[in-house]
């Protein structure tokens, strides 16, 4: 799944606002315009000085680099702002795009990439065609099935039982929940012994395009996480609700996936909640932006758990997961960040920039400062200016 710049990871390079204004804060700058359609480049931007970035049009993708050679990819959501010396350049995912790009009046520079970036459009590789067969057969003991082979695939799922089998001449032999699937033109024969008793599931299929390889002359022992798909295709192809058929080929795409990822995914992982996942960081994004938006107001953590509707447990829960710290820390660590550019700027009072930053009071923020960097803010100003 793409991230998008409002994903708290985008913080390595960057700040989100929630318009340019805000984002520029009256800095001189140049704009300009760019019209996208392409899918690569060869080459990063950067500057010395911040670059402010906002999709006017379309679907972006934003690549970011911090060296020019390891780089990390979101969609531009909302205004950016790049911390100064970060490369990057773009991608329209949609056909056509348009961004604004706004800069300091000195420019913007190149740099050559040993290897273009090419953006991996999502489009599908397994073009399921057609479903021609499923059965669900029962076969007693001594069945014997002599053997065919055929211009489509087959693929048999053991539910109950054993079934011995031979496929291009060499033996399997299948129990309780193993599957196996045959490619177009492999003979096959099935069978069970005096003792055993089988049923299993067949789905016979044909493909717009060949299938790997990989899957071919292979048992494998199902997981959890294909049972439950192979379970939903039953229930959607025996159905006849409107597109319920649809719906099993669907089902049944997707067990073809999860059998090439098989070498690559544990049953643990197949238990994962992705969904729950995907709100812990989105409902985290939303509040970190909330947060850069308002460094300059006074607000406590209670404010957040009332204004997103979470418990203080649960937000601490949240940021402990995805970044290792508390929110009451990271709120302080970033007001701290900021008064130490303030300072930097000799445009305020350290009275001034105690207010603006909400703290309750000049002492406090003193004390915070001089534990976080040190030095107090008087001592950090006048070693500014050494």
């Amino acid at each position: 799944m793409l991230k998008r710049t409002t994903n708290y990871l985008f913080q390595t390079f960057g700040s989100v606002f929630y318009d340019m204004k805000s984002a520029i804060q009256g800095e001189s700058t140049v704009s300009n315009s760019l019209y996208l359609s392409n899918k690569e480049f060869d080459s990063f931007y950067y500057s010395h000085a911040p670059v402010y970035i906002t999709c006017e049009k379309g679907i972006v993708l934003l690549v970011v680099s911090k060296d020019g050679v390891q780089y990390d990819e979101f969609v531009i959501h909302r205004a950016i702002r790049l911390q100064p010396g970060i490369y990057f350049n773009f991608v329209s995912i949609s056909n056509d795009s348009k961004v604004q790009v706004v800069y300091s009046p000195s420019g913007l520079n190149q740099k050559k990439m040993k290897e273009p970036f090419i953006y991996q459009r999502m489009v599908s590789k397994i073009n399921l065609k057609e479903i021609l067969t499923c059965f669900y057969q029962v076969r007693k003991s001594n069945y014997v099935f002599p053997g065919e082979s055929h211009d489509y695939y087959e693929l048999t799922y053991i539910d109950h039982g054993k079934l011995d089998m031979t496929l291009d001449g060499k033996e399997y032999h299948l129990n309780k929940y193993d599957l196996i699937i045959y490619y177009p033109g492999q003979f096959h024969t099935q069978s069970t012994d005096n003792e055993s008793t089988c049923s299993y599931l067949t789905i016979m299929f044909d493909m717009e395009t060949k299938m790997d390889v990989s899957l071919m002359n292979r048992v494998f022992k199902t997981r959890k996480d294909i049972y439950n798909v192979l379970s939903a295709f039953m229930k959607a192809i025996q159905s006849k609700e409107y597109l319920n058929e649809e719906m099993a080929m669907a089902y049944l795409k997707e067990a073809l996936i999860l059998l090439y990822q098989f070498d690559t995914k544990t049953d643990e992982e197949s238990n994962v909640n992705p969904m729950q996942e995907h709100y812990e960081n989105t409902l985290l994004n939303e509040i970190l932006v909330f947060i850069h938006n308002n460094i300059f107001t006074a607000f406590t953590v209670e404010d957040l758990c009332q204004k997103f509707s979470i418990s203080r447990s649960s937000l601490q829960s949240l940021f402990r997961t995805y970044i290792h710290i508390t929110p009451k820390h990271y709120i302080s660590n970033l007001k701290l960040n900021q008064a130490k550019l303030l300072i930097q700027e000799h445009k305020y009072t350290i009275s001034e920039i105690s207010d603006m930053l909400g703290f309750t009071s000049i002492h406090y923020f003193s004390r915070k400062f001089k534990l976080q960097y040190g030095l107090s803010p008087t001592d950090y100003a006048k070693s500014i200016n050494q």
